[in-house]
């Protein structure tokens, strides 16, 4: 889609995101003294410096953070407006995409994505797996329509609408034989834990550093982190093959008994985070949204993988 606004609020949005002048020319294919007198008319049309120029790049002043919020939302409108007049055109929306963690891709995507075929059978959905990190800034940028993510307590964007799913709680996967043998329901003592290698299924940072404060609040040793994986089956196959344990979400847990491993919540919780759809405001009206929050909360409540240890 193209966009609606001028060259100046291109360079300024850009400047923004990156916050190098170099690389924003780069990016954007002009050389670099244009792009300063870009951002240099900018400011002189709002009468207020937009960056604060240091060393290590630009920095929005509070006037810049102000525009830019407003900037953005004005691009987002008319992105929508776009679609909305080619759906007009069409009678129908032609693709949705949606930014998916592994966690309810596994989980909750086949059934929402069954509903959705039959209630908008003229449309097509594409779903695509990340971390929420990479998810948030896709939404963003308008990327992505909407993400089902497990890091919604981290979106903080008066841009973007979330709705709760549940909350959600890392625990330990292991095969039988390296930890102590204790019931699916009953915690596992993180004691049982300090001389193992870990195998972290997850990308985000917060989840080592939870991790370590929470060995640390123990007493223990820093937890020995062996890999940081975005692949299930890549940290599957190490636990498998080696005395190595990984973490994944609790509301894996039967997902995992059936394919030969054990995974149980801890005394003291790995990592706990909420869970949620995250979309642009401007899409809150969109005709897949609704349908799309009803089907994943409807599913939350009813599914037995969501009643273990979530809330």
């Amino acid at each position: 889609m193209q966009r609606f606004m001028d060259r100046k609020h291109i360079v300024f949005l850009k400047v923004a995101e990156l916050g190098n002048v170099t690389a924003a020319a780069a990016e954007l294919h002009i050389a670099q003294p244009s792009l300063t007198r870009a951002i240099a008319a900018l400011e002189d049309t709002f009468g207020a410096k937009l960056f604060i120029r240091q060393p290590r790049g630009m920095t929005l002043t509070d006037e810049g953070r102000v525009l830019h919020r407003h900037l953005r939302e004005m691009e987002a409108v008319y992105q929508r407006a776009c679609r909305d007049v080619e759906t007009v055109k069409r009678g129908y929306h032609q693709a949705i995409n949606i930014g998916c963690g592994l966690t309810y891709q596994l989980l909750l995507m086949p059934e929402i994505l069954r509903r959705l075929w039959l209630e908008f059978p003229q449309s097509s959905f594409r779903v695509f797996t990340g971390s929420a990190d990479d998810h948030t800034r896709a939404l963003q940028d308008g990327d992505l329509d909407f993400v089902i993510t497990a890091a919604t307590d981290g979106v903080d964007d008066a841009l973007v609408d979330v709705t709760r799913l549940c909350r959600i709680e890392h625990g330990v996967v292991h095969r039988p034989g390296v930890l102590p043998d204790i019931p699916d329901t009953e915690k596992m003592d993180l004691a049982a834990l300090d001389d193992k290698s870990w195998v972290l299924f997850q990308t985000e940072p917060q989840l080592k550093l939870s991790m370590e404060n929470r060995f640390l609040q123990l007493g223990l040793a820093p937890p020995r982190i062996a890999l940081t994986t975005s692949s299930l089956q890549v940290g599957l196959e190490l636990v498998a093959s080696n005395d190595m344990v990984m973490s994944a979400p609790t509301l894996l847990r039967d997902w995992l008994r059936a394919r030969g491993y054990r995974l149980h919540a801890t005394s003291v919780p790995i990592w706990e985070l909420d869970s949620g759809i995250a979309m642009l405001k401007t899409n809150r009206d969109h005709p897949v949204a609704e349908a799309l929050i009803g089907h994943a909360q409807e599913l939350v409540r009813t599914l037995p993988a969501f009643s273990l240890g979530t809330t």
